[in-house]
């Protein structure tokens, strides 16, 4: 059995409870978040005894074997280092910092401490994104040269008030927001990023530094091209759709995602679905246990992580320079 602490119980980590309460091979005994009613109330609903206000307070407890990490994005250094030096397994929400040099501490602590470090990039376990992977391996569509993901809604208010999102806290709507398809696009495509360009649009959201609407043009070292085309910030807000083109040198993949609201049309009318979204977090959930319980190397590592994390930065730059960003020659 795998004991974990969740630290932080923000809006996401609702599905992560809701993913641990379905394990049989582990279970969550603590709870730590910087208000402590917060972690007393996630904690009753885990069935865990102990929550705090301070992490720290917690994690160095031999009883402990894993941390969840769910805590804002720039406070992912601190507490994943702590969690390694305390020789705690780590699940980190995406992405993995907000700056290279946060997460090279963070996966230095890891190797260090030959702890798991997996990064929580759910597209990595939604069903879209298993059976266009397993497609691409199998060889059926030879080798990948183009991948178009475009991906949008309105899952933020227009004008991003009233929200965490900021360029402090969470490195801004491209790294928090584009990470999800700019790793999955990386995974995709099974070859190293050279180059990024990038535009974006800041429509309703001129006193903040939150470009709403981005397209970032990835250059892989294999000659393929990777777009990636989002907005969080569309009307209607309760509509999210995807479109994906995946064209490989012997055949294609057109898909949507499973994450995003269908239009289902039958012959009594037409359905609106909201997706699946809660089975990415299961199946990510249940992959670091494994990981964890079987000595494996998680799904997402670290250093995928990191790669995913260094494209959306080079983004950010080349949306404010209008040039080209080289991130290797």
């Amino acid at each position: 059995m795998l004991n974990v602490v969740l630290i932080g119980v923000g809006a996401v980590s609702k599905s992560h409870i809701s993913a641990w309460l379905k394990q049989e091979n582990a279970r969550v005994i603590g709870v730590a978040d910087f208000f402590a009613d917060r972690a007393e109330a996630a904690a009753k609903m885990l069935g865990a005894e102990k929550w705090s206000d301070d992490y720290r307070d917690l994690i160095d407890s031999d009883d402990v074997d894993a941390v969840d990490i769910c805590v804002t994005e720039a406070a992912h250094v601190d507490v994943a280092t702590d969690a390694a030096n305390a020789g705690k397994h780590i699940l980190v929400e995406k992405p993995i910092s907000t700056t290279l040099t946060d997460a090279d501490l963070i996966i230095d602590a890891a190797e260090k401490n030959n702890v798991k470090l997996m990064v929580a990039h759910t597209h990595h376990f939604y069903d879209y994104g298993i059976s266009a992977k397993e497609i691409i391996d199998s060889g059926e569509i030879g080798t990948p040269v183009y991948i178009k993901h475009v991906s949008g809604g309105g899952f933020w208010q227009q004008d991003w008030t009233g929200t965490r999102i900021s360029a402090g806290d969470t490195g801004g709507n491209v790294v928090t927001n584009g990470i999800h398809i700019v790793d999955l696009t990386n995974w995709w495509m099974g070859s190293d990023p050279i180059s990024v360009y990038a535009q974006a649009l800041n429509p309703t959201s001129s006193h903040m530094e939150m470009n709403q609407y981005f397209v970032i043009t990835i250059k892989y070292e294999n000659g393929g091209i990777g777009i990636v085309e989002m907005s969080r910030a569309n009307m209607p807000r309760t509509n999210q759709f995807s479109q994906i083109t995946v064209l490989g040198s012997e055949g294609e993949i057109r898909t949507g995602s499973d994450v995003n609201s269908q239009w289902v049309y039958k012959e009594d009318g037409l359905i609106f679905d909201n997706g699946g979204f809660q089975a990415g977090f299961d199946r990510e959930i249940n992959s670091f246990v494994d990981a964890v319980l079987n000595d494996k190397e998680p799904p997402v590592t670290g250093n995928d992580s990191k790669v995913a994390l260094q494209v959306c930065l080079a983004a950010e730059v080349s949306i404010k320079t209008g040039s080209v960003k080289q991130i290797r020659s």
